[in-house]
């Protein structure tokens, strides 16, 4: 179940063979003042009941349990844009590279095909690691531009099948056996 009213939201869904139910709740905040300290989850919890007190339906029961919840995770929904992978013998995969957003539910994909397009360029050079870095940097810029743009194709709402369906074919993992 999803409920959204303006710049606030949330979803429900069940976990577990449906003996728990898992809410992720949003809300669109400018960036959180210098000194905020992130630890403190009372303050975040606070937030999150601010951002969320004018919508209807079942939130202040969720309020309330969200108050006595034995979990609760509060971060900002964000992109990570780099100039460059790579530093060195150091490159990074996935979230710490090119993290599409939970928004974008691409998180794993990118893991994975980064993963997987670097071992094959290192397989092609093992003793060029630089060389191997540059490749896959080239090959992954395009499919984690699309995969990213999914996150912010329509603010609110899902993605477009069209903008998911851009995504899924901006990378062809044949390409690398081809250019050696």
């Amino acid at each position: 179940m999803w409920l959204r009213e303006g710049t606030a939201g949330y979803g429900i869904y069940p976990v577990r063979d449906n003996t728990e139910l898992r809410v992720m709740a949003g809300f669109e905040a400018p960036p959180l003042a210098d000194g905020y300290d992130y630890r403190d989850t009372d303050r975040q919890k606070k937030l999150v009941a601010e951002a969320l007190s004018s919508l209807g339906w079942e939130t202040p029961r969720l309020l309330r349990a969200m108050h006595t919840a034995p979990d609760f995770y509060f971060d900002s929904m964000a992109q990570i844009r780099m100039d460059s992978w790579s530093k060195g013998r150091v490159t990074l995969l996935g979230d710490a590279g090119y993290c599409a957003s939970p928004l974008s539910g691409q998180g794993t994909s990118l893991a994975l095909v980064g993963a997987y397009v670097l071992a094959e360029e290192l397989g092609r050079d093992s003793s060029n690691h630089l060389t191997a870095y540059a490749r896959t940097e080239a090959r992954m810029r395009p499919f984690v531009a699309l995969n990213q743009a999914i996150a912010l194709d329509n603010p609110g709402g899902p993605a477009s099948q069209e903008a998911v369906d851009r995504a899924k074919s901006a990378i062809d993992l044949d390409a690398g056996r081809h250019l050696v």
